[in-house]
């Protein structure tokens, strides 16, 4: 047990006193109720929003008439680390928003400093990311609500602080991120599409690919039959590579990736697998005049990695190409 409280205690990596007392003061200023309610706004105030079982099928239609206009696009996803930066932007909370920030700095990048010391420039792309976004995938509701009745001492008070975070940011500041002209559906959509991906790149001229995995390219040009896939190669995530240094995503190869992303022609698909620099990169492939995709883990269900707590192996070997 790291505090008094037994907050997170079966967790790896449990909060400290100082960052207990304000996660428990944080969730008496900002209680369930009010989290809900910052979630019905963000989700009345889109343009559309989509969730459920149709999932799927509807962002199956949205993209496929992407792809035939070829209309320059960015779908993205808000997970948990997102949220962490969106909740440090607020304020307030120093020592709760540092535990945050130290610990998915740590899964993310190998580097438990990177992320607190650079927030500026993580904060400045996740929010422009959601400017440019055609689609928007964020927590669900239900997520926030698991958040506020799981025992304390079950608690990944990191995760379910991303959680919430996304919409404690855009009801504070909605005016910053106008969500009129966008689709808001689950941060899941990536797994949503997973009946569809193939079949919507079938036989396209390019597909671009930003990912870890070497092998991924050859395994979607086979089940697409694309005439190109050009792959942009990202260290693993420290995480999933089992390693405790920095893996240097970031600075050194993130510049050097967005330098390279180049799509051959207007409303090429772009597939990205990068962790929370999927954002920038999104923001790049639409400005660049290509549509991207943030698919997230999908691309380790499609190497056949079951890389997050809770993906189930049936899922992943429905899905995996190896």
């Amino acid at each position: 047990m790291k505090n008094s409280f037994d907050l997170g205690s079966k967790m790896w990596w449990p909060p400290e006193e100082a960052a207990a007392q304000e996660f428990v003061q944080y969730s008496e200023a900002l209680p369930l109720e009010t989290c809900l309610a910052q979630f019905d706004q963000v989700a009345e105030g889109s343009s559309q929003f989509v969730s459920g079982n149709g999932t799927g099928t509807a962002l199956r239609h949205v993209l496929a008439d992407l792809i035939a206009r070829q209309q320059p696009a960015s779908l993205i996803r808000l997970g948990d680390a997102d949220g962490n930066v969106l909740l440090n932007c607020l304020g307030g909370r120093p020592a709760l928003n540092e535990y945050c920030l130290n610990k998915i700095s740590s899964i993310y990048f190998g580097n438990k400093k990177l992320m607190l010391d650079e927030h500026p420039f993580f904060a400045e792309t996740v929010i422009e990311a959601m400017r440019h976004a055609d689609v928007i995938g964020g927590p669900e509701r239900a997520t926030i609500a698991r958040s506020f009745n799981t025992p304390y001492p079950d608690l990944d008070v990191r995760g379910m602080c991303g959680m919430r975070g996304v919409y404690n940011h855009l009801a504070a500041n909605a005016a910053d991120v106008p969500l009129e002209g966008k689709i808001w559906t689950s941060t899941w959509f990536s797994r949503s599409l997973l009946p569809h991906y193939f079949s919507l790149l079938k036989g396209q001229k390019f597909v671009g690919l930003i990912t870890c995995y070497e092998e991924l390219g050859p395994l979607i040009q086979a089940r697409t039959e694309a005439a190109e896939v050009g792959s942009l190669l990202v260290p693993m995530q420290a995480s999933i590579a089992n390693v405790h240094r920095d893996i240097r995503h970031y600075p050194e190869v993130f510049h050097d990736i967005l330098d390279r992303i180049d799509p051959p022609y207007q409303g090429a698909v772009y597939i990205v697998a990068a962790g929370i620099l999927s954002k920038p990169y999104c923001t790049r492939i639409k400005q660049r005049g290509g549509i991207a995709i943030d698919v997230g883990s999908v691309a380790d269900i499609w190497m056949g990695t079951a890389s997050r707590p809770g993906m189930r192996a049936e899922m992943v070997d429905k899905w995996r190409l190896t």
